[in-house]
């Protein structure tokens, strides 16, 4: 069976998509569907991406098996679509239902990327939620966010990295935590600097904030 997350590395979304789809058609099983939910957001069809996301996290809830990630995802579409209030409560689930996520990939991401959106919605009740979750993390894009640490320590998370592709993965974050740091500062022009970069990373199309700041991308370009 082809994968499609052969064609997603070279960029060929919609082969991606159809192979995604065929694939589920075929096993139903809870991979395929996530690949075939993960073309759909390439392709920028967020509402067939959230149906494909809100089932996979109805079959987690029935299995026991909750993901941070899926919450995330969801919160994601309907951010992009406009549905700031749904994607708000998504984003923050991870954190306020700590005790219901079974499997995470990265306990830092919700925090953090739930106090860039506070920051870019100005809204202070969830910078307060973000920034208490944020204190309890020791890792470097949490002390970055707070203040806590350089630049130059930040950046040691790919520096140090030798293997390729993850060296790609960690500096594509990187540069999307620059770019809210630089939004939290009011520099909006580097902000977008960072966010431009971290698109163009990529991030082997791996990493959850290659895709918020793609729609953020999208959503200044079409002003």
């Amino acid at each position: 069976m082809t994968n499609p997350w052969d064609k997603i590395f070279i960029d060929d979304f919609e082969l991606a998509y159809q192979i995604a789809n065929q694939n589920y058609l075929q096993t139903s099983q809870d991979l395929d569907l996530r690949a075939r939910a993960i073309c759909s957001l390439h392709l920028r069809e967020y509402d067939n991406s959230l149906t494909d996301f809100l089932t996979l996290n109805e079959i987690e809830k029935q299995t026991n098996r909750i993901s941070d990630g899926t919450y995330m995802d969801i919160a994601l579409c309907y951010y992009a679509l406009g549905d700031t209030g749904k994607a708000i409560d998504y984003f923050k689930f991870p954190m306020t239902n700590r005790k219901d996520i079974k499997y995470t990939s990265d306990i830092s991401v919700p925090a953090c990327i739930l106090f860039y959106i506070a920051v870019k919605l100005n809204r202070q009740d969830i910078l307060k939620i973000a920034t208490k979750e944020l204190k309890r993390l020791k890792h470097k894009i949490p002390l970055f966010l707070l203040g806590q640490i350089s630049i130059t320590d930040l950046n040691e998370i790919y520096e140090q990295q030798n293997h390729e592709t993850l060296r790609n993965r960690k500096e594509c974050k990187v540069e999307f935590y620059k770019a809210v740091s630089e939004l939290t500062n009011g520099n909006f022009d580097k902000y977008k600097q960072h966010l431009n970069r971290c698109v163009d990373i990529k991030g082997k199309y791996l990493e959850f904030e290659y895709y918020i700041a793609k729609v953020e991308q999208d959503k200044l370009n079409s002003r």
